[in-house]
């Protein structure tokens, strides 16, 4: 039976976005109606009559009352069998899904709380009143996906949802390889270092600069290249600067999607030292480029990596110990090689997209088969 899916999504050139295209496509592939929200104020990419069709929001966030009424209208026009909602449009599929009667409103969820409290310096009713309105939107919700067992644990305890109409998908992307063939069999750059990530607080560069300059005393020569860009920037700089390690360290700024799996490929060493996380598409993203990982046991993050195998896992804000793994693995080429070749093993066996997408493509079929409570 043929059905109809809205997706809402940011179109950007990242791994979210990208993920939630190619699940429309495939959903169309399916001889489903799938309709694309994406970010506000962009007829020119429009496309309403396609299959997937794409419409943009009347306003840059879909937060007004002229957004619901819009979503309200095409609810309207399509009668869709489900909603799926990712970054700013959840509030309103949600609840216009609701009160509108569509079966299946699906909430995709991707960040830990604790993740927003680092990031977000805000008074304690402030927090009080998002939490209590995340809660609404959740109970106006169906189903709640997590992209790890930590987001899982996450919703049920601090926002209550039930686990009964909870589930976990872990995060997926297209193997880089298949679409960058420039990448296999890059050369690494010896001693050198990747951290990719927005610069804020909760990501830990600052702890990697201070790994990074106690790895200069066993291995001057080592490499820091810092892929992005936030208002931790300048902070990071001047801490590099009083380390005495700038000479070592690159801060390239954001760049496109494609030049990120470059700097991985090239690279010794991946780290993630981040202070919370959800999933960490990095972690899935540099072992695509048989590229190991050094991450922080926090999140989702220990889900992705295996000790030992695919990399280590450090505890968080935790220097000393970083510091004593990237000298180990640094010196090691051998290990190096052969963690490198588990990771990308790794990534092929679960985090690749095209298994995932079947998955989901069945779950959301399932779904919608009968009636949801």
């Amino acid at each position: 039976m043929r059905r109809c899916f809205f997706i809402a999504t940011s179109w950007r050139d990242r791994a979210v976005p990208k993920h939630f295209k190619a699940l429309a496509q495939r959903l169309a592939d399916r001889g489903h109606r799938a309709v694309v929200f994406i970010d506000g104020k962009k007829k020119e990419m429009e496309v309403p009559q396609g299959n997937p069709a794409v419409l943009s929001w009347p306003s840059v966030r879909p937060t007004t009352l002229k957004d619901a009424r819009f979503l309200w209208e095409t609810i309207r026009q399509y009668r869709p069998d489900a909603l799926v909602a990712n970054f700013g449009a959840v509030n309103l599929f949600s609840m216009v899904g609701w009160m509108t009667g569509v079966t299946g409103r699906i909430v995709w969820e991707r960040t830990l709380s604790a993740q927003h409290d680092i990031d977000n310096e805000k008074a304690e009713w402030v927090r009080s009143f998002r939490q209590f309105r995340r809660r609404l939107v959740y109970a106006a919700a169906t189903h709640v996906v997590a992209n790890s067992e930590a987001t899982l644990a996450d919703v049920t305890g601090h926002y209550r949802v039930p686990a009964s109409k909870c589930l976990v998908f872990h995060n997926a992307l297209p193997d880089p390889l298949d679409k960058y063939p420039a990448l296999v069999g890059q050369e690494k750059v010896e001693n050198r270092v990747v951290c990719v990530g927005r610069h804020d607080y909760s990501k830990g560069q600052d702890v990697l600069l201070h790994a990074i300059a106690e790895v200069r005393k066993v291995i001057p020569d080592v490499e820091l290249v810092l892929v992005g860009d936030g208002d931790f920037r300048p902070t990071l700089e001047a801490l590099a600067a009083e380390l005495g390690i700038a000479e070592n360290c690159q801060f390239v700024g954001g760049v496109e999607h494609e030049a990120v799996f470059h700097h991985m490929a090239k690279a010794s060493v991946t780290v993630v030292p981040s202070r919370s996380e959800a999933f960490g598409w990095v972690n899935a993203e540099s072992m695509a480029v048989c590229t190991p990982v050094i991450g922080a046991a926090v999140g989702g993050i220990p889900e992705i990596i295996r000790e030992g195998v695919d990399g280590y896992l450090v505890p968080p804000d935790d220097a000393a110990t970083l510091a004593e793994r990237l000298i180990r693995l640094l010196q090691d080429k051998k290990s190096q090689a052969q963690m490198g070749q588990q990771a990308r093993q790794r990534f092929l066996d679960h985090f690749e997209q095209s298994h995932m997408l079947d998955r989901q493509v069945q779950w959301l079929e399932t779904l919608t088969e009968s009636p949801v409570a």
